[in-house]
């Protein structure tokens, strides 16, 4: 069996190359990566409408080519609230919704969330599909979170391939767990994990959500995402969504403390891409010393 690929690319950008198929979650790309990209997915999921999420620049560049298919969205990329600068502020924005002024319509498909948060209505009754299956993978939603009301969901995407026997839950923008996401208890490998059960901006320790996501759904690894460093090297640019953590090892310690035994934390660094020894899902661990200087400054005393 081939190895696995993953990358996070900064904020919510995931992307994972299976070899037979390949898909990205929320690509958002910017400088030489935006430059460089290739349209190398078969696939591209969309939690939501919010521009660091739904990337119209990064969009026109990947949904090209032969080998892409679809662009999955919720339906807010294509139905967003109107007017769309009153109801968003700074979230997005008239000149990129909906998404189809970017991708023919043709390749765009709206799915909806199958497991529902209760705090938005039990009741609700969507038009369209939830689940699919794309090959060799099953793609199955539950519902996220920043909707802008019931009625324009968002959409978190559990991707599952079957004869490699690994999945994937990217989140989106999920803030509080919710009973039905028990559905899918033990059915995930790798949870790409963004805000929920954070510190708030007010400094509330918000970690017992996160205690709650895992013990419902029972990932095996953890990802966390959804964040910017003070690197040079970091794939989103100073000055851009989303804010600095002021100290990356702590902020990781501090999430592998929150969830003690539970799941095996991967503190991915964003822009690397990392191998998985298949079939274990066993990440291969690669580094380096390179220097930082041509002639030692110290010589000169």
């Amino acid at each position: 069996m081939t190895n696995t690929f993953l990358r996070w690319w900064g904020c919510g950008a995931f992307d994972v190359i299976l070899g037979d198929v390949n898909f990205a979650f929320d690509p958002y790309l910017f400088g030489e990566n935006l430059e460089n990209a290739e349209p190398i997915y078969d696939y591209i999921f969309i939690t939501h409408e919010h521009f660091d999420h739904c990337h119209p620049q990064t969009l026109k560049k990947l949904c090209s080519g032969k080998r892409f298919k679809k662009l999955f969205v919720n339906p807010g990329c294509i139905m967003p609230a109107q007017p769309i600068d009153q109801n968003y502020g700074d979230a997005a924005f008239e000149r990129d919704l909906p998404i189809t002024k970017h991708v023919p319509a043709e390749k765009v498909q709206i799915l909806y969330p199958k497991h529902l948060n209760e705090s938005q209505g039990l009741d609700r009754n969507f038009s369209g599909p939830s689940e699919i299956t794309l090959g060799p993978i099953h793609v199955e939603t539950i519902e996220s979170g920043e909707n802008q009301h019931p009625e324009l969901p968002t959409c978190g995407y559990l991707v599952t391939h079957k004869e490699k026997n690994i999945s994937f839950l990217h989140t989106g923008d999920l803030h509080a767990p919710y009973p039905a996401l028990e559905n899918i208890k033990g059915r995930i490998d790798f949870l790409i994990h963004m805000k929920l059960g954070l510190i708030d901006g007010g400094g509330a320790n918000l970690s017992p959500g996160l205690v709650k996501l895992i013990d419902l759904v029972k990932p095996r690894f953890l990802i966390p995402t959804h964040y910017r460093t003070d690197r040079i090297s970091d794939p989103i640019p100073e000055g851009h969504w989303p804010p600095n953590v002021t100290d990356v090892m702590a902020f990781i310690e501090w999430i592998r403390q929150t969830v003690g035994n539970k799941v095996e934390v991967l503190p991915f660094t964003a822009g690397v891409e990392y191998e998985l020894e298949m079939p274990a899902k066993r990440v291969l661990w690669k580094w380096n010393w390179f220097n930082t200087w041509t002639v030692p400054p110290w010589r000169e005393g």
